[in-house]
C-alpha cells in the first residue's frame, strides 16, 4: 500500500498563470510561460443532448503539474483525448469545437506526427497502447518512429526504464507481464520521448507502492525540466501531494474546488465464516521457468470478504485464473465448491463461481447495459436489483462500449453478482471509480458477503482494501502472508 509520506516528491510551488494567451504573470510579477492554453474546450457525443464539455477555458504553465479529477463519466477522458489531438484530428465523429494551444502552435492545425512530438498521452487501458512483443522493443517503438539514432535510442530507453523503476523487466515479453508492470512500460516509453506535455489518464491504476513512488519521482524530475504533466485520477487524497494544483470537472466545467474525500463504511460481518467455498493446498504455478507460485495456501470461507494484495507480478491475477481453472498448476490442489477447477469444465464450475476480469472489455458483448446484466439464469428481476444497487439504472439502455471504464467496470459487476455466486472472484474492481460509485460498489460487496457469499478481490487501492476485507492476504515471493486489516496496515505503515 501507498504513503504519500514516503514520497521525496512533494507539492512544489511553481509559477503558473490562469486563463487566456500563452503568456501571464505570476503574483510577483514575473513572466510565466504557458505550455498550454485551452479555450473554449466543447464536446457533445452523437445521440447525447448535454454536451459532455461546455466551454473550458485553462492555462497550465510550463514546470507544472495539474491534478484533474471527477465523477466517472464525467468527460475526465474526453478531455485527456482532446489534449493530445486525438480528438478531433482522429476522432471526428462527434461535434466538438475549441482551441488547445501548446508551446504556442494551434493543435488542430498540426499533422498527427507533429502533435505526437509535443504531446504524450498514457490511456486508462494501456492495452490499447502496446505494439510490441517485448518490453525493450515497445520503449524503442515511438523512438525509432522519429527518427532517433539507434546509439542515442538505446541510451534513452535505460533512462527512461530506470526512471519509472521498470529496469528489472528487460528482457521480458509483454505477454508475460501484469497490466502494473505494462503500466510502468507504457510510462517509460512516454518518458524516453521527450515530449513537453504530457497527459495521464488513471496512471496510478494499476501500479503499487513501488511502482507509484517510480511514478512521483519521475513526475518530479519531469516537472523539474520544464514539462508540463495533467494527471486524471480518481485517487485524489494519494496524488494531491505531488501535484501544483487541483482542479475538479463536473457538470462539464473545470472548478477551483473539488468535493471532500468522504470515508468509506468499513466490512463488519454479520456471521462467522461458515463452509469453505475456496481450498488452495500447495498450490504452484510457472510461468515459462519463472516460479510466480510456491506451496501456496489458502482458504476462503462462506460469509468471508478476502483482500488479495501484492506488488505487480507477485502473482494475483495468476492466482483468481487458477481457481477458475484458466491456469493448470504445476502441483498442488484446488477445490472451489468442492469441486477441482482442473478436472471439470469450466462453464460447470461457473454455476457457483462467477470472475470480474480487470479489464472489463474482454466481458462486455451484448448491446445494452440491461442485456449483460440480464440472463437466463439471472432474470429480470436480479438484474434490475442489481442495476439499481450499483447506481447503473439511468444506463441501462446504453450500449456498454459507450461507458466510461468505471461505468463498465460496475456493469461487470452488477452482471456477475446478478448470477448469485457462491464464489466471487473480483481483479481490481475498484478502478475507475469516483468516491461516489466506489462506496456503491462496496456496500453492496457487503451485503453479497453479508448473506453468505465468499469474496476474494485483489486492489492496489488501499481505502478500498480497508474497506471491504475481513482479512487481509498478502502474496509475496509466491507465498501468502494472512494478516488482519488493521495488522496490515499498522505493519506496512513501520516498514
Amino acid at each position: 500500500m501507498v504513503s504519500t509520506a514516503h514520497f521525496p516528491f512533494q507539492r512544489r510551488d511553481v509559477l503558473r498563470g490562469d486563463r487566456g494567451g500563452s503568456h501571464g504573470r505570476s503574483g510577483l510579477g514575473v513572466a510565466v510561460t504557458m505550455s498550454l492554453v485551452l479555450e473554449r474546450i466543447f464536446c457533445r457525443y452523437p445521440g447525447h443532448a448535454a454536451p459532455v464539455l461546455r466551454g473550458i477555458d485553462m492555462s497550465l504553465a510550463s514546470g507544472s503539474t495539474t491534478l484533474i479529477s471527477g465523477s466517472t463519466g464525467s468527460g475526465k477522458s474526453t478531455l485527456s483525448l482532446i489534449l493530445c489531438g486525438a480528438i478531433p484530428n482522429l476522432i471526428d465523429r462527434l461535434e466538438s469545437g475549441g482551441r488547445v494551444v501548446v508551446d504556442g502552435e494551434e493543435l488542430t492545425l498540426l499533422p498527427m506526427r507533429q502533435v505526437a512530438r509535443k504531446v504524450g498521452l498514457l490511456m486508462q487501458n494501456v492495452e490499447h497502447q502496446l505494439f510490441t512483443d517485448r518490453v525493450e522493443d515497445e520503449v524503442a517503438f515511438g523512438l525509432e518512429n522519429m527518427g532517433v539514432p539507434a546509439r542515442e535510442i538505446e541510451s534513452r530507453l535505460a533512462t527512461a526504464l530506470q526512471a519509472v523503476g521498470a529496469n528489472h523487466l528487460r528482457g521480458r515479453a509483454l505477454g508475460s507481464l501484469s497490466s502494473g508492470e505494462r503500466q510502468r512500460v507504457m510510462l517509460a516509453a512516454l518518458v524516453s520521448l521527450g515530449q513537453s506535455l504530457l497527459v495521464l489518464d488513471e496512471p496510478l491504476a494499476y501500479l503499487d507502492r513501488h511502482g507509484t513512488a517510480a511514478l512521483f519521482n519521475a513526475l518530479g524530475d519531469l516537472s523539474r525540466a520544464g514539462k508540463t504533466i495533467v494527471v486524471f485520477e480518481h485517487r485524489r487524497d494519494l496524488v494531491r501531494t505531488a501535484v501544483d494544483r487541483e482542479l475538479w470537472l463536473g457538470d462539464g466545467r473545470l472548478l477551483d474546488t473539488a468535493p471532500a474525500v468522504p470515508s468509506l463504511p468499513r466490512f463488519e460481518g454479520c456471521a462467522s465464516p461458515a463452509e469453505s467455498r475456496l481450498i488452495c493446498e500447495n498450490v504452484s504455478f510457472l510461468r515459462g521457468d519463472l516460479p510466480i507460485l510456491r506451496e501456496l495456501c489458502l482458504e476462503v470461507r462462506a460469509h468471508e470478504s478476502v483482500v488479495l494484495l501484492g506488488d505487480n507480478g507477485a502473482g494475483k491475477t495468476t492466482l483468481l485464473r487458477l481457481v477458475l481453472g484458466l491456469e493448470k498448476t504445476r502441483s498442488g490442489q484446488i477445490s472451489v465448491c468442492g469441486l477441482d477447477p482442473g478436472r471439470i469444465p469450466t462453464r460447470q464450475l461457473a454455476l457457483n463461481t462467477a470472475l470480474v476480469l480487470q479489464n472489463p472489455d474482454h466481458q462486455l458483448f451484448l448491446d445494452t447495459v440491461r442485456a449483460e446484466v440480464t440472463s437466463a439464469r439471472t432474470g429480470t428481476d436480479a438484474a434490475r436489483a442489481e442495476l439499481e444497487a450499483l447506481g447503473l439504472c439511468g444506463l441501462a439502455e446504453r450500449h456498454p462500449q459507450s461507458l466510461s471504464t468505471g461505468e463498465k467496470r460496475r456493469v461487470t459487476i452488477a452482471a456477475a453478482l446478478a448470477r448469485h455466486p457462491k464464489l466471487l472472484l473480483l481483479d481490481e474492481p475498484t478502478v475507475g471509480q469516483d468516491d461516489a460509485s466506489l462506496a456503491l460498489v462496496v456496500r453492496r460487496l457487503h451485503a453479497y458477503v453479508n448473506q453468505g457469499g465468499a469474496l476474494l478481490v485483489t486492489t492496489h487501492d488501499e481505502r478500498a482494501a480497508r474497506a471491504l476485507g475481513s482479512r487481509i492476504v498478502l502474496l509475496r515471493e509466491g507465498r501468502v502472508i494472512d494478516r488482519s486489516v488493521d495488522d496490515h496496515f499498522v505493519l506496512t505503515r513501520a516498514r
